[in-house]
């Protein structure tokens, strides 16, 4: 059985991004460890890209409304709260701002450690969001064959 996002945490992300607008939104989306297809939990995230733009321009040249980086604290409440309840990362979601439901380069990017993923296993979802609004959502998974990520749709 393939991962599906429940229509409750969709609606939750459109919201979240329609919020953060014009800034790109992220979060996480948990389940139980023993059943890899199911999403039982949202976790809204705070996105710090202009703190660390601020303070690297060269390392971080994009601004929040081009990029997003999760904050670290987040990260840490996130896999304490999954040690706990025997769940884990099933889906890093964000928006991209008066852009379509891609996963760009720079997506891609930050998604790879070392020309692998960075969280093995986990989908990557885009939420587009424009002039406020937010519309179509792609969920994204690492092709192994292809070494880069494929929209759920060509697998």
């Amino acid at each position: 059985m393939a991962l599906s996002v429940p229509k409750k945490f969709l609606d939750e992300i459109r919201l979240q991004a329609e919020h953060d607008y014009p800034n790109e939104t992220c979060g996480i989306l948990v389940g139980p460890k023993d059943q890899k297809e199911i999403i039982t939990g949202i976790r809204p995230c705070r996105n710090v890209q202009d703190e660390y733009h601020a303070l690297d321009s060269v390392g971080f040249p994009r601004k929040a409304n081009a990029a997003y980086f999760i904050d670290s604290q987040n990260l840490v409440q996130i896999q304490r709260e999954n040690r706990q309840k025997g769940s884990e990362i099933r889906v890093i979601y964000h928006s991209h701002v008066d852009a379509g439901a891609y996963f760009s380069e720079e997506d891609q990017r930050i998604a790879l450690s070392e020309g692998r993923p960075a969280y093995p296993g986990v989908a990557y979802l885009v939420v587009s969001v424009r002039e406020g609004k937010a519309g179509e959502a792609a969920l994204f998974y690492w092709d192994e064959a292809r070494k880069t990520f494929i929209q759920d749709k060509d697998r």
